[in-house]
């Protein structure tokens, strides 16, 4: 019986793993969300915890190294339920991502669930399995291929990070928001999102931590949807509240005939603008957080 538990916590844990790879840009936002690390470090983060986490359900399940894994298991919990515990009395209810978006969890639910997985632990604690002859290279293998599969498969975003130049863009694109942006005075920052994409939810949510982060003046920063409904300044404020960390910025509209030519078809778009003149275009994965900072505090 303890080896049956044992071997279902370890299958747990390993599935809690994959739920996160599952959704990893979201978990990815939700570390950048605190503030700590830049987005980059976040995104490396969150690949380690996803190996890390599926190694040690690895373990519990072979009941190799028993010893070891039962009190990496203990310490993660501990760990993560304090985690929780300070979310808690923040009064944060949102998504902890511990089951990615497969299952939807706030940190009393997830703080719950540690505390099924504590007693499921201390049950089989004594309950190591068979130790074989090979386990060290196997492990050892177990680890490289993981972490290389995740990394290789999931690169972070530093990996596309190619900024291309906007060469096919011109100011006359945007003539229809020139003025009312004041495109042509000083440093701007613009997004261009569509209210129904997934990935300007995205990165409505990490240009939002990029512009808190760095102190970034909102009235320096402008959103440009597609208009897409009627009641289009609904839509828009429910965009920024739900995705966009409820940070308010400016926004205007694009008709979608002048929107589409002008993103080419590629959404978000977050471009430069240095006095009238655009010097730089990122994708949602080649958002770069030192770059934009740098752009927009440079004196």
């Amino acid at each position: 019986m303890k080896a049956f538990v044992r071997i279902l916590l370890g299958t747990f844990f390993m599935f809690s793993s994959v739920s996160k790879l599952s959704s990893l840009e979201g978990f990815e936002l939700y570390i950048f969300s605190f503030e700590f690390f830049s987005f980059d470090l976040s995104s490396i983060l969150a690949r380690l915890v996803i190996i890390a986490e599926f190694i040690i359900g690895a373990g519990l399940a072979s009941g190799q190294f028993y010893r070891f894994f039962k009190y990496s298991t203990a310490i993660s919990l501990l760990g993560f339920s304090i985690f929780l515990i300070w979310r808690m009395l923040l009064g944060d209810t949102e998504s902890c991502h511990c089951m990615g978006d497969i299952v939807d969890m706030n940190p009393l639910q997830s703080l719950l669930k540690n505390l099924v997985l504590a007693f499921m632990l201390v049950f089989c604690w004594n309950a190591a399995g068979r130790q074989y002859r090979f386990r060290l290279c196997a492990a050892s293998i177990l680890v490289v291929l993981v972490s290389v599969a995740v990394f290789a498969a999931f690169p972070p975003d530093a990996y596309y990070r190619i900024g291309r130049q906007s060469e096919d863009l011109s100011m006359e694109t945007f003539a229809p928001v020139a003025d009312s942006l004041g495109l042509s005075e000083g440093r701007k920052l613009i997004c261009m999102y569509s209210a129904s994409c997934e990935h300007c939810r995205r990165s409505a949510s990490k240009m939002a931590g990029i512009i808190r982060r760095h102190n970034i003046p909102t009235d320096s920063v402008s959103v440009i949807f597609m208009q897409t409904h009627e009641n289009q300044d609904s839509v828009s404020t429910e965009f920024f509240r739900s995705h966009g960390e409820s940070l308010m910025l400016p926004y205007s509209y694009l008709h979608p005939y002048v929107f589409i030519p002008v993103t080419n078809g590629s959404m978000p778009l977050v471009l430069l603008f240095d006095e009238g003149r655009l010097v730089k275009e990122y994708e949602y994965c080649s958002i770069d957080e030192k770059e934009i900072s740098a752009f927009k505090n440079k004196k």
